[in-house]
């Protein structure tokens, strides 16, 4: 069947629509490959199962299908390229390859090597070269191959092991493993007569009966429009493969230029970890730092609408490489990118990534080559202060990162070139000194770790030491200890239950001790830890021991002092 939409008949090439199964794609359908800019195997443990279960559904309901969606593809030199369900397709050869390693591993070699050139790689006629029914990408296939779809007795099969900086390989691993453990308990319960019937049952529907919408384009483009329109089963494409599959599609002649500078990209998102790496947020930053304030779910349709041109798509590719450097370097503290700043980067880099806040860093990647480094290294000292105010104060995220997207605009354009300049755009959302210290004289800080922090800070600046707001080197010797404990057992009976659970987490109730010192107190009274309050190294904690009992009064009169160091320690602006 040809299809043509309407207004586009002139220009839109044909689309070919065929009933077809997984099973008969993967034995008859010659030459399939993932293409170089789809991403690698996506799918989670979750997804996987899923599939499994509605098969097994079918199969028990003696169903003669079961639809899984379309395959959307281009022939390309004489292959064809999977546009749209490189997951399915790869979960099904997983699949199948748990059955054939069951055959294999039950002395059934013959029906074990039938399996194999059957579904998932067989043997070149002229060359004698065993080749995969489906070529994953270039990161994946080798993996691919050596732990899916070789045989249980290979030694390439046995010393596989995934890339650890790869989440694809770790993702087909896992795949692997749920599919032995769903067909072992198939067949687990059977008699060994009927195990095998089963199993070559389940083989039949994927030949059969697992359909699919077999999707034939002409060319790059006219995949792009179709899957972009259309449901993929378990993970729609991300935000991220919109994005690279449109630059791609629109790259012309130059597409392998904006392949690598892409590949480039992402290889140094993937050096930052799973935490800080995702390309969807990276790609968000740098159009923020552009454009303003953009939300995720808008992201595509604002770069669909700007980048239109094989001109533009190039140098907005070169932007996301060179840029993807310069949001490395500010996310690891190590980098050699700080070489030139001295310890001062360094510490202060480390101290926003303990602090997790991720809505400045737009503002930091537009400075980022456009400040002076002494103009850097104080914004970045600077970020940190208004981070501490925002995160006790309790600004909501998304309010401020309304702000550091006008802010990282203004930067962008030139219009702000220093942390003064910097400060007065900020000065209607950060925290002032006095709203500051109010929040610090009731705030609770249940995490122990910024807790901790938070008094080592403050310890630094009573102790007049230069640069308090850096987290301090740190080790399990100092612990935080809760002075009222929160089930206060003997020598607390003038609080409350209910009290002790609400003021528990007050940072007035909260003290620097030695590791062996806040073992041996434990939760004993205070009077009988008043003396080794008092001599603690640490000025802060000895305050504690300055009086007679320790109740709901205290702990306000203590959080009081710590509120008026707060405002020193963290000053709205750094010098």
């Amino acid at each position: 069947m040809i299809v043509r939409q309407g207004q586009d008949l002139a220009i839109m090439p044909a689309i070919e629509f065929e009933k077809e199964t997984i099973g008969h794609i993967l034995h008859a359908r010659k030459g399939l490959r993932v293409p170089i800019n789809q991403r690698s195997y996506a799918w989670k443990k979750e997804h996987v199962e899923d599939l499994f279960k509605d098969l097994n559904g079918a199969i028990l309901g003696s169903d003669d299908e079961y639809f899984l969606g379309s395959i959307i593809v281009v022939r390309v030199n004489g292959g064809i390229e999977v546009y749209d369900g490189q997951q399915r397709l790869a979960t099904s050869m997983i699949l199948a390859a748990a059955i054939r390693d069951y055959f294999a591993n039950a002395g059934d070699s013959v029906t074990a090597h039938t399996i194999s050139s059957e579904v998932l790689r067989s043997m070149d006629r002229k060359t004698h070269e065993l080749k995969s029914h489906f070529q994953l990408s270039a990161e994946d296939n080798e993996f691919f191959v050596n732990r899916i779809l070789r045989l249980p007795s290979e030694k390439e099969r046995r010393s596989a092991k995934p890339d650890k900086k790869k989440e694809s390989h770790r993702r087909i691993s896992e795949a692997a493993t749920a599919a032995q453990v769903f067909i072992n308990g198939l067949v687990d319960k059977l008699q060994s007569q009927d195990r095998g019937d089963l199993l070559h049952r389940w083989l039949d529907f994927l030949d059969k009966g697992a359909r699919v919408i077999w999707v034939e384009v002409a060319d790059e483009r006219t995949a792009f429009r179709v899957f972009e329109t259309m449901n993929d089963r378990g993970l729609k494409l991300s935000a991220a493969d919109l994005i690279k599959n449109y630059l791609y599609s629109l790259a012309g002649d130059r597409k392998e230029e904006v392949v690598q500078k892409w590949q480039s990209m992402v290889a140094l998102l993937e050096s930052l970890g799973r935490q800080d790496g995702d390309i969807v947020d990276y790609i968000r930053y740098f159009w923020i730092a552009g454009h303003g304030h953009t939300r995720s779910n808008d992201l595509f349709d604002k770069i669909k609408g700007e980048v239109t041109k094989k001109g533009a798509v190039v140098s907005w590719a070169s932007g996301l490489e060179e840029q993807a450097n310069a949001y490395t370097a500010l996310l690891t503290p190590s980098h050699d990118a700080w070489n030139e700043y001295g310890p001062e980067m360094r510490k202060a880099l480390n101290t926003l990534r303990f602090l997790d806040v991720s809505q400045i860093r737009p503002v930091l990647l537009a400075a980022y080559g456009k400040f002076s480094k002494k103009e850097l290294l104080r914004l970045v000292k600077t970020s940190i202060n208004w981070s501490v105010r925002c995160l006790i104060t309790g600004v909501p995220s998304g309010t401020l990162e309304g702000y550091y997207s006008k802010l990282a605009k203004k930067i962008f354009d030139g219009s702000a070139t220093n942390v003064n300049e910097v400060a007065k755009e900020m000065l209607a959302i950060i925290p002032t000194d006095e709203r500051f210290r109010a929040a610090v004289q009731t705030v609770s800080v249940a995490d122990a770790q910024l807790a901790k922090y938070y008094l080592r800070v403050l310890q630094t600046h009573a102790d007049g030491k230069p640069e308090p707001q850096y987290v301090p080197n740190d080790s399990n010797d100092v612990t935080l200890e809760h002075i009222l404990p929160l089930n206060p057992g003997k020598g607390w009976e003038h609080i409350k239950p209910n009290d002790a659970l609400a003021n528990f987490n007050r940072l007035g109730n909260q003290a620097l001790l030695g590791n062996t010192v806040n073992s041996r107190i434990g939760n004993a009274a205070f009077k009988d830890k008043r003396s080794e309050f008092i001599g603690s190294p640490f000025s802060l904690t000895q305050s504690a021991g300055k009086y007679d009992r320790w109740s709901l009064a205290e702990i306000d009169r203590r959080q009081g002092e710590l509120a008026s160091l707060s405002i020193q320690a963290w000053p709205f602006s750094t010098k």
